[in-house]
């Protein structure tokens, strides 16, 4: 009897605390712990102008070897001041009066700037490192000029060359037999107020001496592997900044072979 009266009271303990063990929660799984955030790299924020202050945006200068039809040629814009020109180029080796401009010739430069009234009508370039978009300039053949510029040119003098004269493009390319001598640009329908297209118009000087050849073997490593007349050219322009005419070139070999006869 005493024994059914214990396993009772028992009974009785585990329903009184049963509610209590079922009030408590469930210990949860251990969860992986996020990693700490790392703090993002800060860009410097772009400098503020003052109030009332436009942002400045740099601007490219022209680039000096380019040529512009119409335009410009090694930065040398149309209607800019002769003493722009000047400062930039310092002092001309030649100065001609003609009767429609004065001619500067930068010999150092292989450049000739045409002047009316104080501004630039006109310049010309012998120089092969000035280019027309790239694919055009000085010893370029006239093929080329055609691909790039086109058809419509009328013959006439470019600087003492024969040439193609393109009017309403403001530029003309005077001819060493095929190859491009000198480039000129102009305004564009201007070409008839530039003395240097003028049929005997301005070019530049002549050069007062010129290196003997007359003793050295043509077409032989002493000559560049050329004729007399065409090593008398190749050498002629580094020291002039002008190239000469096949022709001129040719007379000088003649009288320098008379000569040392």
């Amino acid at each position: 009897m005493r024994r059914h009266a214990t396993l009772a009271a028992c009974v009785v303990i585990v329903l009184a605390i049963a509610p209590a063990f079922a009030q408590q929660p469930t210990p949860p799984y251990p969860q992986p712990v996020p990693p700490a955030p790392q703090p993002s790299p800060t860009q410097p924020a772009p400098p503020v102008p003052p109030p009332g202050i436009a942002p400045v945006v740099p601007q490219l200068p022209p680039s000096s070897l380019r040529i512009v039809p119409g335009a410009s040629l090694a930065g040398i814009t149309m209607g800019s001041g002769l003493r722009l020109i000047l400062s930039r180029f310092g002092r001309p080796s030649d100065v001609r009066d003609t009767s429609v401009d004065t001619v500067y010739t930068f010999s150092r430069w292989g450049i000739v700037v045409y002047i009316q009234g104080g501004k630039v009508s006109a310049a010309s370039t012998s120089n092969s490192l000035l280019k027309l978009s790239n694919e055009l300039g000085v010893g370029y053949r006239v093929d080329e000029v055609l691909r790039a510029v086109g058809r419509n040119f009328r013959e006439g003098t470019v600087e003492n060359f024969p040439g193609m004269i393109y009017d309403d493009q403001g530029i003309a390319f005077g001819l060493d037999r095929t190859g491009v001598a000198v480039v000129i640009v102009f305004p564009r329908n201007t070409a008839s107020r530039v003395s240097g297209l003028f049929p005997g118009g301005a070019a530049p000087p002549a050069i007062a001496g010129f290196p003997q050849v007359a003793g050295l073997r043509p077409y032989s490593a002493e000559t560049n592997y050329l004729s007399l007349p065409g090593y008398l050219r190749w050498i002629v322009y580094p020291a002039s900044g002008v190239w000469i005419t096949y022709a001129e070139a040719a007379r000088v070999v003649q009288e320098q072979q008379a000569a040392s006869r």
